[in-house]
């Protein structure tokens, strides 16, 4: 068994079923031992067409299958072109495992092709600032502890890609022993129980007082909130706190819980806002946020003030809150399951008064696509109905939601879409909504969206691009051709830069001209093989099959022409 076979059975002990990556001949020992895997079933190869592609459908692949995404590329510019997926991913704080090659131990420093050491081009130092976990092997005995060491950081806290640069001949050299660390999966999926259990009772005591005074709460939650969201809106039916998230936030919460207000931040809502600013609001709950500019609409003084209480599960946070009124470390679903018992217990006792207390359960039924409790900036660009006028992005989501599965998947790109998403996009399973702002990778959900139908083929997965964005990495759509993936690409065509032009606008700068050519995407998507329609009113959105369209094995491209001067909401509205 050589080092690559040892690596991929670590793998295989994981449940990762794929790796993904481009080749070189560097990585031909890791190809091999993923090829052996394949003949028993184990991890396999997948080859994309950019090493960017590669770190973005890793990533995707993490998120929906909730196992490690794994990516790899040749030495060079092969781990140079990795580096803006691998930072999108740590942003995002993504598990994944990242290896790329290194030239020959014995030649390090004397000219080698493509030489990655501190004597070329470093790209071992490149990595440094985007990983959980950076590592050179510089001897084979080094191999299977660094491994070790990078697969406890990628699921450590916070989670995120770590990365392992690793020489040629280390890659095909044997190996010793079978598994030194057989228990190593047990041992990071194991229970934690890290809580400030003094904090949590600090907590509940604020939150007692609050509703013992007749005073109102309000929570915000953030992206590390995700998973957490059942307890949450639980919390909030307990106590009559309002419910709104930050834009990254949006897929803790069911927007059409009753208590849900919106998104507070970049293109927020003007009914979140309002909801902190309420004068008999006493307590906020900021939790899971990293309190970043988009989360906090600039630091908005009505969030960051003393009525806070951040509560994450990453300490490193709390440097964003020094003003706050207390700071609660622990994971979020725990904590709030910890919290919530407490305040069920201290009503049943006599001592708590729930004045402000919401509902037990949702509403039977949602009238209309649009949550009651939400304002939105100009609820008309959502109407389905209007057929002649431009079509604009938000009657693109409302009939994609009504039309496609509720298991279905939707990766937003970093484009006009963001806005537009963060605005307009509603959907009663906040979890099949993904986007990636923090770092905002342009292209990222043209991977990420092939990734997640690798992690799930039982439900369609949704692209919404830009044609910019498009443009930058659709190359990938010939992996989910290949795969026969159902990842359905819809591309927002204004024909140009849209974000960026609006504000430049709005910016008040010199008119440039952020425009692209016409393209026919629509033909792009069937040269590289796969199925593709172009929409032009909201009519031909009745001329599609949509169930043999989610159902299809292999991907599909809709190319949706836009109206390229309605300007998406940027700011808070």
């Amino acid at each position: 068994m050589t080092l690559s076979d040892l690596i991929v059975h670590y793998l295989e002990q994981f449940g990762v079923e794929y790796v993904f990556g481009i080749p070189g001949s560097p990585l031909g020992p890791l190809f091999d031992a993923l090829k052996r895997s394949e003949k028993r079933g184990g991890p396999r190869m997948v080859l994309t067409r950019h090493e960017a592609g590669a770190a973005f459908i890793a990533d995707g692949y993490a998120r929906e299958s909730g196992k490690l995404g794994v990516c790899c590329a040749t030495t060079g510019p092969g781990a140079t072109n990795l580096i803006t997926g691998v930072a999108s991913a740590y942003a995002e704080q993504v598990p994944m495992l990242v290896i790329t090659p290194q030239t020959r131990l014995r030649d390090l420093g004397f000219g080698c092709f493509q030489d990655s050491s501190r004597n070329g081009i470093d790209t071992v130092s490149m990595f440094e600032p985007c990983t959980v976990y950076n590592a050179s092997v510089t001897h084979p005995h080094q191999l299977e502890k660094k491994l070790a060491a990078a697969l406890t950081a990628a699921f450590g806290t916070p989670r995120g890609p770590a990365h392992l640069c690793i020489p040629s001949d280390v890659f095909a050299a044997e190996a010793e022993a079978p598994l030194q660390f057989p228990h190593l999966r047990e041992l990071l999926e194991g229970p934690r129980a890290l809580l400030d259990t003094r904090g949590v009772a600090n907590l509940c005591d604020e939150v007692t007082g609050v509703l013992n005074r007749g005073a109102k709460l309000c929570l915000l939650a953030g992206h590390n909130s995700i998973g957490a969201g059942r307890e949450i809106e639980r919390f909030a039916e307990l106590t009559g706190a309002s419910l709104i998230t930050t834009p990254r936030g949006k897929s803790a919460i069911n927007p059409y819980h009753p208590q849900a207000r919106g998104v507070f931040g970049m293109a927020g809502h003007s009914s979140a806002r309002a909801a902190l600013a309420d004068e008999q609001v006493e307590l906020i709950l900021a939790v899971g946020t990293n309190l970043g500019e988009w989360s906090t609409c600039k630091w908005d003084p009505v969030l960051m003030n003393d009525k806070l209480v951040h509560i994450h599960n990453d300490r490193r946070c709390f440097s964003r809150s020094p003003m706050a009124r207390l700071q609660v470390e622990g994971g979020i679903a725990a904590l709030f399951a910890q919290l919530n018992t407490c305040l069920e217990t201290l009503q049943s006792e006599g001592r708590l008064t729930m004045r402000h207390a919401g509902v037990d359960s949702l509403p039977a039924a949602v009238e209309g696509y649009l949550p009651v409790g939400i304002t939105v900036n100009k609820p008309a660009c959502c109407d389905t109905a209007r057929s002649d006028a431009p079509i604009m992005a938000p009657q693109v989501y409302a009939e994609l939601i009504r039309r496609l599965p509720q298991e279905t998947r939707f990766f937003i790109d970093n484009s006009n879409s963001v806005p537009w998403s963060i605005h307009y996009f509603f959907h009663p399973r906040p979890e099949n909504y993904h986007l990636s702002i923090e770092f905002a990778t342009m292209a990222w959900a043209v991977g990420a969206a092939v990734g997640g139908a690798f992690g799930n083929r039982q439900a369609p997965s949704v692209c919404l691009a830009g044609d910019g964005c498009y443009l930058m990495s659709g190359q990938e759509i010939t992996v989910a051709v290949e795969r026969q993936l159902p990842v359905i690409f819809v591309v927002l065509n204004d024909q140009g830069y849209g974000l960026i032009k609006h504000g430049h606008r709005l910016a008040g700068k010199e008119p440039v001209d952020f425009s692209i050519p016409p393209v026919d995407f629509a033909m792009m998507g069937r040269a590289a093989g796969a199925d593709a329609h172009t929409i032009r009113s909201m009519r031909d959105f009745d001329d599609l099959d949509w169930q043999a369209l989610a159902s299809r094995r292999g991907p599909t491209l809709l190319e949706v022409i836009i109206d390229p001067e309605e300007q998406p909401t940027i700011a808070m509205s």
